[in-house]
């Protein structure tokens, strides 16, 4: 019987001293005291700290099912399910770094990406550079091939917007997506660096909730044909190797909203 308190209270601080290791490493990248690769091997101790509180929560809730009582049930709990979240959100980022493409640039036009402008000079000192990475060879599903490719691969749903403009004059039809696509980067969050309308660019960035990791976001608006408009997004991390998926996602959530 004692066990089981003892068990819920070793779970309970697992979860405190490893969440406190992994908010201190969260907190030192966003504050740009800690590099991203530094804070990752702070957050290393709190997260098997945290599989330390899984596994003591575990043995907490077998106990308690074999001996039909709550002892220390609430302090069990809250501990069990936050070793859960923070075992769990670095556990998903692994798998998506070692399923998904080895990447960090993704374009809808993968053969000619929509370059950075107004953003190069915050780029400055990043160690990915500004220039598209598409023609860079990755390892991807035991094969090697271009960055564009693994791409293609991995998100075929990645393409560009088009639209006819009908009966509408195109150079309408062009600044009414213009606009709609500024609109739809304002819904997302993403904070807007600049956008000119003459040129159909938009540059944005976005950041990651828990290291504020950065996105540089640039976006094309431009006639197609005679009477249609084309719109080309670019998503490129700042540091890292791998995005875990993450440009993927805000190119898909640009698509989904400007053309829905």
């Amino acid at each position: 019987m004692r066990t089981q308190p003892l068990l819920a209270k070793l779970t309970f601080i697992a979860f405190l001293v490893g969440g406190l290791i992994a908010l201190a490493a969260c907190a030192g990248a966003r504050l740009h005291v800690l590099s991203l690769d530094d804070a990752l091997k702070v957050l290393v101790p709190g997260v098997a700290i945290g599989i330390v509180g899984l596994i003591s929560g575990a043995a907490w809730i077998w106990r308690a099912l074999a001996l039909n009582n709550s002892l220390g049930w609430r302090i069990g709990t809250i501990g069990l399910i936050g070793s859960a979240f923070l075992v769990g959100i670095p556990a998903s980022h692994v798998w998506r770094v070692y399923t998904l493409p080895p990447i960090h640039d993704v374009s809808t036009d993968i053969g000619d990406a929509p370059q950075f402008v107004a953003l190069l000079s915050l780029r400055k000192g990043a160690p990915n550079p500004p220039t598209y990475d598409g023609p860079v060879v990755v390892t991807y599903q035991g094969e090697k091939m271009t960055t564009a490719l693994a791409q293609k691969n991995a998100w075929q749903d990645i393409k560009p917007l088009e639209r006819l403009a009908g009966t509408t004059p195109q150079h309408e039809f062009v600044g009414k997506f213009f606009w709609r696509a500024l609109n739809a980067v304002n819904g997302l969050g993403w904070k807007v660096a600049a956008f000119d309308v003459k040129s159909g660019r938009i540059e944005a960035t976005s950041e990651t909730p828990w290291f504020g990791t950065v996105s540089d976001i640039v976006i094309r608006v431009k006639p197609a044909g005679k009477i249609g408009v084309r719109i080309d997004i670019r998503s490129k991390s700042r540091t890292g190797n791998s995005d875990a998926g993450r440009n993927a996602v805000l190119v898909r959530d640009f698509l989904k909203r400007e053309g829905g």
